[in-house]
């Protein structure tokens, strides 16, 4: 599921550069062929597959021996940890917005954001 992770890596690379969005519209249509359980045949995750084990096998070659052999496997668990932290930083991020704090309501822990709403940046949402 390598195309997912370039979707969101290259769609945000899109924003700032023109030659990204084609590589983004690339991940697009591949994810959303991989959605339909369709093979992705714009031949990007073989291209992104082939250029990172090339630039690993310059510096260990049984290394991109074993990640081209388990290229998906991979891709599959970076692609669970990449949502797992989209979703866990979303909490946090509402955990602040509703209650000041990255843990819930009744925590008294520091928090990452802390330096955001100390500059006036965050909205206080609790007189709403």
């Amino acid at each position: 599921m390598i195309c997912l992770i370039a979707l969101v890596v290259f769609g945000i690379l899109g924003i700032f550069s023109a030659t990204h969005r084609k590589i983004a519209l690339e991940a697009f249509e591949c994810v959303f062929k991989r959605i339909r359980l369709k093979p992705c045949d714009s031949g990007l995750d073989k291209r992104l597959k082939s250029q990172i084990t090339g630039r690993l096998m310059r510096r260990n070659p049984k290394t991109a021996r074993f990640v081209y052999q388990h290229f998906e496997t991979i891709s599959w668990i970076f692609t669970i940890l990449m949502l797992g932290s989209i979703i866990y930083s979303g909490v946090g991020i509402y955990n602040f917005v509703r209650f000041s704090n990255c843990y819930g309501e009744n925590s008294q822990e520091a928090c990452v954001y802390k330096g955001i709403s100390d500059s006036g940046l965050v909205l206080n949402l609790n007189n709403f």
